[in-house]
């Protein structure tokens, strides 16, 4: 084999090499950029989902924490007021879980939402409509059939 003949050889097998090379990287690379926009999606997500968890266990924890150990009943006002303080970050939150979520996920937080939403309007009317027990004191509620919801 002459020289000549060498030098082209040797020209095309490393052409060859190089061009396979640049190839699998360009591979490695958009499979990497691929993952890392899944990532980039999720996180954000995982985040909002995990705030209304959070603002949702707070605002539950809050109404429990009213509840008479000794008669499992509540007051109305301090139930109502409990509520209040936490559903203005509640419905943000939820916003936001409207907003990355899927439509299972939002459903689900929403009817979360609306039963905490049932029990403030309920002790709501209560409260303001100023009803009194036997004894005279303001009316109070059960809270055996939410709280055991509650907890779940």
């Amino acid at each position: 084999m002459d020289s000549g003949l060498a030098a082209v050889l040797g020209a095309g097998i490393t052409g060859g090499v190089a061009s396979l090379g640049a190839f699998l990287t360009y591979r490695q690379t958009k499979v990497q950029l691929r993952g890392n926009a899944k990532l980039a999606l999720r996180e954000p997500r995982r985040k909002v989902y995990s705030d209304f968890l959070t603002g949702s266990r707070e605002a539950v924890q809050a109404v429990l924490d009213l509840v008479d150990e000794d008669t499992g009943e509540v007051g109305l006002g301090p139930l109502c007021l409990a509520l209040d303080e936490h559903f203005p970050r509640l419905m943000h939150r939820l916003a936001e879980v409207d907003l990355e979520g899927p439509q299972i996920v939002s459903d689900a937080a929403n009817e979360a939402i609306a039963e905490l939403n049932k029990l403030h309007t309920t002790a709501f009317v209560g409260d303001i409509s100023g009803l009194v027990d036997d004894e005279g004191r303001p009316v109070r509620m059960a809270a055996t059939s939410w709280t055991k919801s509650a907890r779940h």
